[in-house]
């Protein structure tokens, strides 16, 4: 299989879960949040997460190991200085941040402790699974330019976020969505960079939960 082809097959890899994402996000986003509630809903969500997100990036990165730039993506690199550098700051921009827009630190009155799962334990492994262990794993064998992989894996990354969005009811405005997207392209190269430079999904893992935890529980 030539560079082309496989570079097509990644992007159908990519259009098939994109698909199956937005799918499930219309028969369980909203339907899910108004049928259900508290602990069931957060297990329902934490189940459907896992199986989807965790379950597909593991196949992938089994299936084509041998195509892949970082064949064990899950070793650790605890000796990675940047990624202590970037946790602490990213960790004292929020706390900075929650100060300007709330006066106080705290946690905002819409943080509920079953948050911890999703936001926490669940996010960060299933989507660095997912687009650094599979996707820009690939792609870095097969574009010439790492910086072009970077910024396609976050561009594809910030899309995967239309589904949720599109979803969601009461609807997003469009200025706000446009915002996050720009975010969480910054940060999906962010965490893609953690993985290229430390060869470990660990880094942008626990980088990836701790910003959404904090967002959830500081910023609200």
């Amino acid at each position: 299989m030539t560079n082309r082809q496989e570079f097509r097959q990644v992007l159908t890899h990519y259009g098939y879960f994109f698909l199956a994402w937005f799918i499930i996000q219309i028969f369980y986003n909203v339907p899910i949040k108004n049928l259900t509630g508290g602990w069931l809903e957060e297990g329902l969500l934490d189940v459907i997460k896992l199986t989807m997100w965790l379950g597909a990036g593991l196949i992938l990165i089994a299936c084509f190991r041998a195509k892949l730039a970082v064949e064990r993506p899950f070793k650790p690199n605890w000796s990675f200085l940047p990624f202590y550098l970037w946790l602490i700051g990213l960790t004292g921009y929020l706390i900075f941040s929650a100060l300007v827009r709330h006066h106080h630190l705290g946690l905002v009155a819409s943080f509920q402790w079953r948050f911890v799962f999703q936001d926490f334990l669940i996010v960060g492994l299933c989507e660095e699974t997912v687009f650094r262990g599979y996707f820009l794993n690939r792609l870095l064998r097969l574009m010439k330019s790492q910086q072009g992989a970077l910024v396609l894996q976050a561009l594809l990354f910030a899309a995967i976020h239309l589904p949720r969005y599109l979803t969601t009811y009461p609807s997003i405005a469009v200025n706000t969505m446009i915002i996050n997207l720009v975010m969480v392209a910054l940060l999906g190269y962010l965490f893609g960079w953690l993985f290229v430079r430390s060869h470990s999904l660990w880094p942008g893992i626990i980088v990836h939960s701790v910003w959404d935890l904090l967002v959830v529980a500081l910023i609200g």
